[in-house]
């Protein structure tokens, strides 16, 4: 028998999990997943709310966190208390072949249940937190948290990967990125010229929508906090992930 399965059968009657969750200059973070907690109508949020209390940021500005084993071994929360969150979408039943193609990678069944994490998640199960900062085409701010597991394959615990930098994951540059997302006078300068910017009908409108987008960006001196991870091993920003920068 697998021995995390064993873990997991031996801590059965235990109804909590503590997983740990390290900012690259701190120490670990305990992150508490009570399974008997009907407080939220997912267990996803008590992650997500935990997370923003170690980070130092309203909940509603994050978009989601992944716990990745391996680039299709996670699992997704999402934050009921962000903008965007749709029930509709997280309520698809992952287990129902209608809806569910095994062989789809990009719909891995997800959803973060007790029975779902039996042999994957284990109690004391250690992560580095990385963080992508979003800007919507409504100039609001989002963050995306990504949990890598210290044996994720994406993580080396002395050199920068593509998918995460020892840099851009310390305290001070999330302290940075948490600056930025939460000044409500820049969002009301970016919501201004966002809405100036050309609407895409074709791929040359798209094109010079995304060219403005990213001048506005450098004009305001946000641009080397969107989207990218920029890396201290060779000072140039890392745009890789192991899934589809059009999640979310």
């Amino acid at each position: 028998m697998d021995s995390s399965l064993k873990n997991i059968e031996k801590e059965g009657s235990s109804d909590k999990v503590t997983i740990k969750v390290k900012v690259e200059d701190e120490g670990y973070h305990d992150i508490v997943i009570d399974w008997s907690d009907g407080s939220f109508p997912y267990k996803d949020q008590q992650v997500i709310n935990q997370l923003a209390s170690i980070i130092g940021i309203p909940v509603e500005y994050i978009f989601m966190a992944l716990l990745i084993y391996a680039p299709h071994n996670h699992f997704d929360l999402r934050n009921i208390e962000h903008r965007s969150f749709d029930p509709r979408l997280w309520d698809i039943d992952a287990d129902d072949p209608e809806v569910f193609d095994e062989d789809d990678n990009a719909l891995m069944p997800c959803h973060f249940t007790r029975e779902k994490c039996l042999g994957r998640l284990n109690d004391g199960d250690r992560f580095v937190m990385s963080t992508d900062l979003y800007l919507g085409s409504d100039g609001c701010f989002s963050l995306h948290l990504w949990l890598y597991s210290l044996d994720c394959e994406l993580y080396n615990e002395n050199n920068c990967t593509h998918h995460y930098c020892h840099y851009s994951s310390t305290r001070t540059f999330i302290d940075r990125k948490v600056s930025v997302a939460t000044n409500t006078e820049l969002q009301m300068i970016l919501r201004a010229r966002y809405a100036e910017l050309p609407h895409i009908v074709d791929d040359a409108s798209y094109i010079e929508n995304r060219s403005q987008s990213m001048r506005i960006m450098r004009e305001l001196h946000i641009n080397m906090f969107i989207w990218v991870r920029w890396c201290s091993s060779n000072n140039e920003s890392q745009w890789g992930s192991p899934y589809s920068r059009t999640r979310g």
